[in-house]
């Protein structure tokens, strides 16, 4: 099952790219745990998506901020809380005697965090998105 639903769709075609990218990577690491990957191959696909989360949001708040979505702050403070997560994760798979199992719970709570990002924060664009093209076109 793919995580990314047209329901994710914001209306700003650089930041729905890069939600169908995000939605893809967590896609892959969830494939990765179902065929028996290495807890290192893993961690090395969470790595991965760290970095291009950290590119993403960063370029998504900017946005936000330059057409004054009133979900902007909501939205740097979910990024800062995931950042942190991810951090703690990451600490916590490679620590010796981390179970594995843990891969999974990662999986699942990124892929929860996620989708209801998404759908309650960085949707509210949609309207920031129309109002800026309608602007653009006067």
């Amino acid at each position: 099952m793919k995580l990314w639903d047209e329901r994710f769709a914001t209306g700003h075609q650089q930041i729905d790219d890069e939600h169908r990218s995000f939605c893809s990577q967590l896609d892959g690491i969830k494939q990765a745990i179902a065929e028996g990957a290495g807890r290192e191959q893993i961690v090395q696909l969470i790595v991965v998506l760290q970095k291009y989360a950290l590119r993403h949001f960063a370029r998504e708040e900017a946005y936000m901020l330059r057409v004054n979505c009133p979900a902007q702050k909501a939205n740097c403070t979910a990024h800062r809380e995931l950042e942190a997560k991810l951090e703690r994760w990451l600490e916590l798979l490679t620590m010796s005697g981390a179970p594995v199992s843990v891969l999974s719970d990662v999986h699942r709570e990124s892929t929860s965090w996620i989708a209801d990002h998404i759908l309650n924060i960085d949707c509210q664009l949609r309207g920031c998105v129309q109002n800026q093209t309608q602007s653009v076109k006067s």
